[in-house]
């Protein structure tokens, strides 16, 4: 980047960066305790039980109050009209379509403020190469669209998503609407097993929302555009990856002293993390992960994972193979 004379004497001015930073905390600071934030903070800790339709029924109430959203749009124009370097304090998002400002996140909820631009919803529908895909977000989602940009949807459904998800199984998604939506529009989907797809718009798309993590299925699942088949999935539990790219990078490193804490993880409640533990495992020493894998193709309660994992113990270890509750043998060699 070549910066320019504004800001080249920016950087230079301490002062300037201690004013600019100090205006972003300020406005975090009354964010925080806008009666807004209170009151859907108040809602979420007075629920009885931890149900996704008690925060599905906090979040609607914070989607309501348009008027108080609006006055914090117009101060964070202000702010940044004062200040070409005040940045807002939020999170942002960023896809190929759309962008946006998380305003609210905790481990059962995220609320964001988002904008679907019309180019990049055109370019996309106008790239050949890739028939794009339709993806299954295995969580509950609320958009209130502020300005629906004459946009029209189509609207998706597929086989639910389950902690019991099978590859083959998955099916094909099918499509149930596609209808045009009008500006102040309220649309709920349950991401195990609906999805829409902007077909086309006008003029970008302004709207709020807000994403219910309780009671989400273990996967986001994928179906291809053009034949609706299932394509592939990935993790919707964030301690999950994190845990999985750890293991990956602890083989990585060939960390043998790290065994028996990656074993640990083999109890993870999530099929698909058992299972990227035990081939990092085997990776990392094969005759110590062998018991492991063992107890797997004998008892793990997915029926994949099961799967996988015989069809491991045969095709390396044939001679090793043995019964759910037999003694563990050492001193066998992987023959991969």
């Amino acid at each position: 980047m070549i910066a320019g004379p504004a800001l080249t004497a920016w950087l230079a001015d301490r002062d300037g960066q201690s004013r600019s930073l100090a205006a972003v905390n300020a406005f975090s600071e009354r964010w925080r305790l806008q009666p807004l934030m209170t009151r859907l903070q108040r809602a979420l800790a007075d629920r009885p039980e931890p149900t996704a339709e008690g925060v599905l029924d906090a979040a609607r109430a914070f989607l309501d109050s348009t008027d108080e959203i609006g006055l914090l749009m117009e101060q964070l124009i202000a702010a940044s009209r004062k200040d070409p370097y005040f940045r807002p304090p939020f999170h942002s998002l960023a896809s190929e379509v759309h962008a946006g400002l998380v305003l609210f996140n905790d481990a059962e909820l995220s609320i964001a403020l988002g904008v679907s631009g019309v180019e990049r919803v055109a370019a996309k529908k106008a790239d050949e190469r890739a028939s794009g895909s339709i993806a299954f977000a295995g969580v509950t989602q609320l958009f209130r669209y502020l300005k629906a940009g004459g946009a029209t949807l189509s609207f998706w459904e597929a086989p639910p998503i389950t902690d019991s998800f099978l590859a083959s199984r998955a099916g094909k998604c099918r499509l149930v609407d596609r209808r045009r939506i009008e500006d102040g529009e309220e649309i709920l989907i349950d991401g195990r097993y609906q999805s829409f797809v902007v077909e086309h718009a006008s003029s970008d798309l302004l709207f709020l929302q807000a994403t219910v993590h309780v009671g989400a299925a273990p996967l986001v699942v994928e179906y291809d555009g053009s034949t609706h088949n299932f394509v592939g999935a990935s993790s919707t539990d964030e301690a999950s990856s994190r845990v999985q790219m750890m293991v990956s990078l602890l083989r990585t490193m060939e960390r043998a002293d790290a065994l028996p804490l990656i074993e640990e993880s083999l109890a993870s409640p999530h099929f698909y993390t058992r299972w990227h533990v035990m081939r990092e495992l085997l990776a990392l020493d094969a005759e110590a992960a062998l018991p492991a894998l063992r107890r797997m193709a004998a008892a793990d309660p997915h029926p994949e994972v099961r799967g996988a994992a015989r069809q491991t113990l045969d095709m390396f270890f044939p001679d090793e193979r043995e019964e759910e509750g037999a003694a563990e043998q050492g001193g066998v060699q992987c023959r991969a």
